[in-house]
């Protein structure tokens, strides 16, 4: 009975959230107005309140995306299912004042089992990146003034499939298979205060599509340190690989401004471009990460992760991106009072926390962006499963160095629900 109910929840979650997961605006940030819009580096719910890490993480009660190798760690007779979602609050300031947005969406699901003692598999769908913006700027304040209203929408989704293989109790190695598809879109426009009613307003509009796979390798090390203490070290590593996608890029004029097709109602084009990001020799990068955590069963477990990705080796196609080396570290822990209390629910509940400081890829006006925050989060077990509902919080900024500039302040409440049962295991009775 609850292998039907199991069956039939995932199956409402995964169409119901795959379209919404395709079609959502996951975003009010303007620094996704550049390159391929704000990158989600994030794991899942649980990762995600533990600061970001699991590289170096291995659970066999939840999925770890963040490295391939630890899908081994899946009981054999286990599958598991994942859903999560989020809640973004973002607040955005300049020197003329800030501006708050919200917003509610789902962010993943995800299945993992293993088909033998060695293997684990698991897939699932996430965001890959995501633009989401509209902003209005005047210039030229004294002489002729100008108003320039920017716009971003769209997104890149991560539709992914990874094995991991047990070389030995003590050693796993696993891949990930990432298809990354979708498209982004910026659209702007230029109207001249003065005289709105005789004069054209000029608008611009830059459409990126992509659909490209990425290979995704990693490793993990299990030393026992005691009967119940042991100390896992991983590592991952993306080669860089050329990048299937496209820019169309219109400009044109007109009174009636529309964020559609043809940008005016009625309107004149000026200029038409495609640009094959193939043409122009753009990959992404090489990316690389190293982690360890050490666990005291059923007790405590403390993570730290750093990753790179090698940004600053490549141009993206077009006039205004300019990109850096990213550096990324996040440290983590999780701890459980009493796991195996039979009358103390609350002392069942696993109290997680983390911290992350990301040098981000994308450098503004000539500085890197960074992003540094704090989590929490609650593992809420249901009876004595590993089902479970997961709440997590993260609290962190956005900016550059340069002094002035605009900022980003952002709280993001995250909701994953973990769906267990022992699908492979024969039951004498039904």
């Amino acid at each position: 009975m609850h292998k039907k109910i199991g069956i039939l929840l995932s199956g409402l979650v995964l169409f119901s959230s795959v379209s919404t997961t395709l079609s959502q605006t996951r975003t009010s940030s303007p620094f996704s107005r550049f390159g391929i819009g704000e990158i989600n580096y994030g794991g899942f719910g649980r990762n995600n309140a533990m600061g970001g890490t699991g590289i170096g993480i291995r659970s066999s009660q939840h999925l770890n995306n963040l490295n391939p190798a630890s899908y081994t760690a899946i009981d054999s007779l286990s599958f598991f299912f994942e859903v999560g979602v989020s809640g973004n609050r973002q607040t955005i300031k300049t020197g003329g004042g800030s501006q708050s947005f919200s917003d509610m969406n789902y962010d993943y699901f995800a299945f993992g089992f293993p088909i033998s003692r060695k293997i684990g598999l698991s897939f699932g769908l996430k965001p890959a990146s995501n633009a989401g913006y509209n902003f209005e700027t005047i210039h030229n304040r004294e002489a002729n003034p100008t108003l320039q209203t920017a716009m971003g929408t769209g997104n890149f989704s991560n539709l992914y499939g990874g094995i991991a293989y047990k070389v030995s109790p003590a050693l796993s190695v696993g891949a990930h298979a990432s298809f990354w598809f979708g498209k982004i879109k910026h659209s702007s426009f230029h109207e001249f205060l003065a005289d709105r009613t005789n004069t054209f307003t000029y608008g611009s509009k830059h459409e990126h599509h992509m659909s490209n796979l990425f290979l995704d390798f990693g490793v993990q090390h299990t030393t026992t340190l005691s009967e119940n203490q042991k100390l896992v070290l991983g590592a991952t590593f993306r080669p860089s690989l050329p990048v299937n996608a496209e820019t169309t890029s219109i400009k044109s004029k007109g009174m009636d401004f529309t964020a559609s097709e043809n940008l005016f109602a009625f309107g004149d084009t000026l200029s038409y471009s495609y640009v094959s990001w193939g043409d122009e020799s753009f990959k992404m990068p090489t990316s690389f990460g190293v982690g360890a955590s050490y666990v005291i069963d059923g007790k405590l477990t403390l993570a730290a992760d750093y990753s790179s990705q090698l940004w600053g080796e490549n141009k993206f196609p077009d006039d205004y991106t300019q990109t850096a080396n990213t550096s990324m570290m996040a440290f983590g822990a999780e701890f459980i009072p009493n796991e195996r209390t039979a009358t103390r629910y609350y002392q069942r509940i696993r109290f997680r926390a983390g911290a992350y400081y990301n040098e981000d890829y994308l450098m503004i006006n000539g500085y890197q962006l960074r992003d540094f925050g704090m989590s929490f989060g609650l593992g809420l077990p249901l009876r004595r499963t590993n089902t479970s509902i997961n709440v997590g919080l993260q609290m962190g900024s956005k900016g550059t160095a340069q002094t002035g500039q605009l900022s980003e302040n952002y709280t993001r409440f995250t909701l994953n629900f973990t769906m267990h049962e022992f699908w492979f295991m024969k039951r004498r009775f039904e």
